[in-house]
């Protein structure tokens, strides 16, 4: 578009009012002004040629690469499109004056034989810009699929012996003889031949070593299986040239088929490719992930994964040379060389963290192989940074270890140990308690971090508890894993503890049947339930329940078939709210009011049911009642139980003594202040039902 060429051209103006547009063409390129009330707004521009489009905004004094809708003021959408048809953007677009002779030229030079924009002019610009759009990205498109094929293809051939080592690494170049159940027939994978008589057969055990018959070759029997199937992952960094190369991530497969091939079969199935930039300036690589038809660096649909692998351990220095990745490419190849399954992928996201790769070499050096393929993953995709629990900043391997004693640290290495017998090693120096190589053997394989043991009784050893945790799956708990035990035995100590019972006593803590005392704990706290609930409730609003026990002589009162209670206990005011649902009882305020002698809570009762609830009074010290409530805070029997409130207050005024009458004075003020609060809020429904319900005292 040649921009500067249209900011030359003075724009042919007009002096209509109202919506206007004006058309000019120079060196065919189409330029519309549009105007309103004789002010340009905008000046469109179409290249009648290439169809390229723009809009000059006089208002941003600013090129826009935006349609012919744009200057019209029709909405978009966020792809870049407008839908003509809507009622509202026809109405838009049809305010918009045109001269019939600039109208009759823009239909010449842009014909169009679809019905939608056959006595359209703005349409016309619209559709050629659209067709440009989509050519443009079409043509991008395939411009960018060209430079991924361009890419893929200077990707070099597998090395000669890719099949043999990914032989060696999966089975160890094992080969096996299985009997087929059908035929009753003996198959050698390393041969490829089959025999019907093999004395040495019944002889021989499962995964036994022996020599294959036909062809002499070692074998392995495997008298269970009808095929031999393994998986695992490979990594492959190969340079390119003299700007990238790659590492080539590949999910490798042996596979012994008997029936169908007779034959081992080794294969691999690349899935994704790293293409590392040499003398990166901006990235550091690009992702390719295999697709349904090829590689393709946009986005990863068949969710394609990298992870702990082999790595091929020929070409990783030339690979790494001069990209970012080159600090790391000898400790690479040592890995790679001693056969160490680890996930390269992560260390290679972390390689700007100097301290993370240092540790990595230093956990090789120390022949701690099990942490390092550990560590090897602690590493966030996102950000490349450390997430695992090793101080990187640490001066001395004690210091990285978090662990003073050596022997601990030693002792990680000597048994091949992980992330988890380092936190136990660090758990026993932080108590100095005794983890003993029994002890680790079963916590790993019960999958038990030091946490586990947290709720536990602290009283007893790690030994201790294990054989606890066994007992108790041998005898109540079969097939249940360790940690379900442990949830159990969890659960049964919280229950003792609600209960009240002495956990100091190794009957408690220690029962010789676990589930049996369980089960008996949790149907205790059934029965108990309510007494425990008015426990809980007591230690929590105690001064509540004292408020009203100082208050019972003076409320307390029966007339003429009813009669008011004051509770005893604040659960008693739970389950009063809970049989009438309403809020009394549900909130912690109507305690805390009794609690500060503003309102008390009191129950009325008929005469004739004194156990059963009925109504729900809330009232000041000198008898006025805020509210009462009877079930789903309905007012049954309101005009006997009116007559009967009023008596009763009367009494209350007859009881009363001067501290009552100060109480009573504080309780008015407060509850102003909150009428007006509620007032200010606009509270309307909460006002409502108190002046329906408020009973001063008189």
């Amino acid at each position: 578009m040649k921009k500067k060429l249209i900011e030359n051209l003075p724009p042919l103006r007009t002096k209509k009012k109202g919506w206007w547009i004006t058309l000019q063409e120079v060196e065919n390129i189409l330029v519309l002004n549009v105007f309103e009330n004789a002010k340009i707004l905008y000046r469109h521009a179409l290249n009648l040629d290439t169809k390229e489009y723009a809009t000059f905004s006089e208002q941003e004094q600013a090129w826009l690469t935006a349609k012919v809708e744009y200057a019209l003021g029709i909405p978009m959408d966020r792809y870049g499109g407008a839908y003509w048809y809507e009622p509202e953007n026809r109405k838009i677009a049809e305010r918009w004056n045109l001269s019939k002779q600039d109208h009759e030229r823009i239909l010449e030079l842009l014909p169009s034989n679809a019905y939608w924009t056959k006595d359209n002019s703005f349409r016309r610009i619209s559709e050629a810009e659209t067709d440009h759009g989509r050519i443009k990205r079409q043509t991008a498109e395939e411009r960018r699929r060209n430079r991924v094929a361009a890419m893929m293809e200077r990707v070099p051939p597998l090395p000669k012996d890719w099949a043999n080592w990914m032989d060696e690494k999966l089975t160890h170049d094992q080969n096996w003889i299985l009997k087929c159940k059908a035929t009753q027939d003996f198959h050698c994978s390393a041969c490829g031949g089959s025999f019907t008589e093999w004395s040495e057969w019944d002889k021989l055990k499962d995964r036994q070593k022996t020599e294959c018959p036909l062809c002499g070759w070692p074998v392995i029997v495997r008298k269970r299986k009808q095929t031999v199937e393994i998986e695992d992952k490979a990594c492959l960094i190969q340079p390119i040239d003299e700007e990238v190369s790659v590492a080539r991530h590949f999910k490798i497969r042996a596979e012994f088929f008997p029936i169908r091939d007779g034959i081992k079969a080794v294969e691999s199935t690349e899935e994704v490719r790293i293409i590392l930039f040499k003398h990166p300036k901006k990235d550091k690589c690009d992702l390719y992930y295999h697709q349904w038809s090829g590689f393709d660096n946009r986005g990863n649909p068949l969710n394609k994964k990298t992870g702990y692998c082999h790595l091929y351990d020929a070409g990783i220095t030339e690979a790494f040379k001069d990209t970012a990745y080159e600090g790391e490419a000898r400790i690479f190849t040592e890995f790679a060389r001693a056969g160490l399954h680890l996930d390269y992928n992560s260390m290679m996201i972390a390689t700007d963290q100097k301290n993370y790769v240092d540790l990595l070499e230093m956990l090789f050096r120390g022949r701690f192989h099990r942490l390092l393929r550990e560590e090897s993953g602690d590493v966030y995709w996102w950000s490349g940074s450390y997430r695992g629990s090793m101080n990187l900043l640490g001066r001395g391997i004690r210091e990285v270890f978090k662990l003073q004693d050596v022997q601990k640290i030693n002792r990680i290495r000597d048994f091949s140990g992980g992330h988890m017998m380092l936190e136990w090693m660090r758990w026993s120096e932080k108590t100095g308690t005794k983890v003993t190589d029994e002890n680790l053997i079963w916590l790993e394989r019960n999958r038990l971090w030091p946490w586990s043991f947290e709720n536990l009784p602290q009283k007893m050893t790690v030994t201790q508890v294990m054989n606890y945790l066994k007992r108790q799956q041998r005898e109540s708990y079969q097939g249940k894993a360790a940690s379900v035990v442990i949830g159990q035995w969890e659960d049964y100590l919280k229950m003792c503890k609600e209960l009240k019972k002495d956990l100091n006593d190794e009957m408690v803590y220690k029962p010789r049947e676990l589930k049996r005392r369980h089960d008996e704990a949790v149907r205790e706290i059934e029965v108990r339930r309510a007494e425990l609930q008015a426990e809980a409730y007591s230690a929590k609003y105690g001064e509540a329940e004292k408020v009203l026990s100082q208050i019972r002589e003076k409320f307390e009162y029966a007339g003429e078939g009813f009669c008011i209670i004051v509770p005893m206990k604040i659960v008693d005011i739970v389950k009063e709210g809970n049989a009438l649902h309403h809020c009394a009882g549900a909130t912690d305020r109507y305690f805390d009011r009794i609690k500060q002698n503003e309102t008390y809570i009191c129950f009325l009762r008929k005469l004739s049911e004194p156990d059963k609830p009925f109504y729900t009074i809330e009232v000041e010290p000198g008898g006025t009642i805020r509210q009462h409530r009877g079930m789903f805070d309905e007012e049954p029997e309101i005009e006997t139980v009116k007559p009967f409130l009023r008596e009763w207050q009367k009494e209350i005024k007859r009881r009363m003594k001067a501290r009552d009458r100060k109480l009573a004075a504080v309780a008015k003020e407060k509850r102003e202040k909150n009428i007006e609060e509620l007032k200010a809020a606009n509270n309307t429904r909460v006002l409502k039902g108190l002046m329906e319900d408020f009973m001063e005292a008189i």
